[in-house]
């Protein structure tokens, strides 16, 4: 069995990633209501890319080029939720893959920004529903933290795995799956 692990908000908090983004930007004065004016109109029929976000920022509004290496610098590690590197050591011997959805660019960076990388057996960055790619789905788990994402795993699959954690966006929503709390809580049940 391979193991295929979703990516946001599930080994990355990218929830607070962002926030820290918005952070940065009201230093420069521009604020959340600006930026999702912005977003509808630069990624009408792509996918978000913060990059592409940050240079149209620089630009538009005649900021300092430093904006971009302080954006740069929120690609690290510290956003890996503390339960990953324990579960990822704990099942370094099975086959490990990253699943994720998104602008490959921006999927990648924050990846390799994560030093999680090396972990992974395989990692797949998809523009495409991730339930209808080209994988074995009845012999393999999917662990993921978004109910939509999860629901569509179980049209094609029995093992899956959903992590809901109480800070992500989509602890609120309910999913049909079996559910635990961390990465880390997997591995005090020893649930594989």
């Amino acid at each position: 069995m391979k193991i295929y692990l979703d990516f946001d908000g599930t080994l990355f908090n990218t929830d607070k990633f962002y926030q820290d983004y918005l952070k940065l930007l009201k230093e420069y004065n521009i604020d959340e209501a600006t930026i999702n004016n912005i977003k509808p109109k630069l990624f009408k029929s792509s996918l978000f890319n913060l990059d592409i976000l940050t240079n149209y920022l620089v630009k538009e509004y005649n900021l300092d080029n430093n904006l971009l290496a302080r954006v740069n610098n929120l690609y690290n590690s510290s956003y890996v939720f503390k339960d990953v590197i324990p579960f990822l050591e704990k099942y370094k011997t099975l086959e490990i893959n990253l699943l994720t959805y998104g602008d490959y660019n921006y999927q990648l960076k924050k990846i390799e920004g994560s030093n999680l990388k090396k972990y992974f057996k395989d990692i797949i960055i998809t523009d495409k529903d991730k339930s209808k790619l080209n994988l074995a789905y009845e012999t393999n788990l999917f662990i993921d933290n978004n109910p939509k994402e999860i629901n569509k795993f179980l049209e094609v699959s029995n093992h899956v795995i959903r992590i809901r954690r109480e800070e992500d966006k989509y602890s609120k929503l309910d999913s049909n799956s079996r559910e635990y709390k961390s990465l880390l809580e997997i591995v005090l049940k020893n649930v594989f």
